[in-house]
This record gives C-alpha cells, structure tokens and sequence, in this order.
C-alpha cells in the first residue's frame, strides 16, 4: 500500500504541473486582448473647390480611309494623301512636336454578302494621326488644308488642359478645398457646443478632376470629295471646369467656459 500511495503522489504531481503552466499563458494572452487604446474624439468633413480654367491645348483626331482589291494598293494611296496632308499641315506652321501617327491598320473585308466568310474581296486601309496645337491656334485651318488635300475622316476634336496649368490651378484649389471643409468643421463645432483642435487625416486620393469637351466634326468623304467651300466652320473653345474635393478627419475637444 505504500509503494501504491507514492507512485499515485509522483503521477499527481506529473498532471497537474502542465496543467497550471497551460493555465497561466491562457489568463495572460486573455488579459492583452482587452487592451484598449485611447482614442480622441474626431469629426470628418469634405471640403470642395471648383474653377473654370480656359483651355491651353487642342488635340484634333483626323484620318485617311480607303478600299481597295489589292492590299497593298490600299497602303500605297494612304500613303501618298499623309504625305501630301503633313507636308501642307507643317507648310503652314506645324511641326513634327505637333503631328504624332495615333492609329494604323489594314484589314480585309470579307465576302458576307454571299456568305462566303473566308473569301477575301478587298482590304481597308486607315492612318490616323492626331494634332497638337496651342488652343488659341487657327483650328478651322488645319482641319480644311486636311480635308482638301485627302483626309475624309475628321473624328474629334478636344480642347484640354495642360499639365503645368493644371497642377498650378489644382494646388490653388487644394487650399480652398481645405478651407472649405474647415468651415464645415468650425459650424458644426459651434453648433456642437465643441471645438476643433487639429488634423487627424487629410485624404488626397479623391482630389477631383475635369472632363475636357470633346467636339465632333461630322464629316465623312469619298476620295472623290470636292475642295471644302469657304468660309470655314468656326471652333471656339469652351473653358473646362476643374473640382477638387478634399475629406478631413479634424479632432474635436470640449468647449471650454
């Protein structure tokens, strides 16, 4: 019976050792999960700014389409009219800054009438190329010397902002958007009967922006198109309207008597 009594001390002892080291990693990992920090009350706002700014740039989309049996016909005739619209588009004051190739392709035409899809009746043959040009340029101008002399597409024009004037105009509207949204803050403090007694976060990934207007010219020729009749079709350029919209986190404290 002794032997019996010592060996069942010696097992107790085993057990119940694990058992309580187990116990007081479980009560501390309990007690840091209710850790909570202190957080300053805050109040969020979104202030806005918006500005007509005048545009300084125009981008004028034009092309030369033509069909023919022979692919490489097709390339050929486009070929030529490009030619003869960039050398009379930089004879009256464009250069090559101004003329960039924005699309080129040749694609067959199948026979579809006769549902004969695999048979080849003729090839289309587009270059496209687009103008940059100041918006105070003579629009109209260039557009005619294009069309007169072989362009009979003429997609769209878009007068737009350029990146110095728009990064000068849009830090000028940041602070009026701050200001704004401050105010907001500042009347519903007053209202509040609270105070505002900083800046938790400024979120600047929502600033805005601006769509340009886009004209379209509606005109499509044939390569048996006339002279294009004077006088030319007046484009005026609008003004684009830039909005920035600027949310702030400003923390707020109890009014003091």
């Amino acid at each position: 019976m002794y032997f019996n009594k010592k060996l069942y001390a010696i097992l107790t002892l085993i057990v119940i050792l694990p058992l309580s080291v187990i116990t007081s990693n479980v009560s501390i990992v309990y007690a840091q999960s209710f850790v909570i920090p202190d957080e300053k009350p805050t109040i969020s706002t979104t202030g806005s700014a918006e500005k007509e700014i005048p545009s300084d740039e125009s981008r004028i989309s034009l092309a030369v389409e033509n069909t023919n049996a022979n692919p490489n016909t097709a390339r050929k005739n486009n070929a030529d009219k490009m030619n003869t619209i960039i050398t009379v588009l930089k004879q009256a004051g464009l250069s090559d800054e101004n003329i960039t190739t924005s699309n080129y392709q040749i694609t067959p035409n199948y026979d579809y009438e006769n549902s004969n899809n695999d048979r080849i009746i003729s090839y289309t043959a587009l270059n496209k190329i687009e103008l940059k040009t100041s918006a105070n340029a003579n629009i109209s101008k260039f557009i005619d010397l294009a069309v007169n002399n072989g362009a009979n597409r003429v997609e769209n024009i878009d007068f737009v902002i350029s990146k110095k004037t728009l990064d000068e105009n849009t830090m000028e509207l940041l602070k009026d958007a701050f200001k704004n949204a401050k105010q907001k803050a500042e009347i519903l403090a007053s209202e509040g009967n609270f105070t505002i007694v900083g800046v938790k976060k400024i979120d600047t990934s929502s600033e805005g922006g601006y769509t340009p207007p886009a004209y379209f010219y509606d005109n499509y020729a044939g390569d048996a198109a006339e002279k294009m009749p004077s006088p030319s079709t007046q484009i005026i350029p609008q003004k684009n309207k830039v909005t920035v919209t600027l949310p702030v986190i400003f923390y707020i404290g109890n009014q003091t008597q």
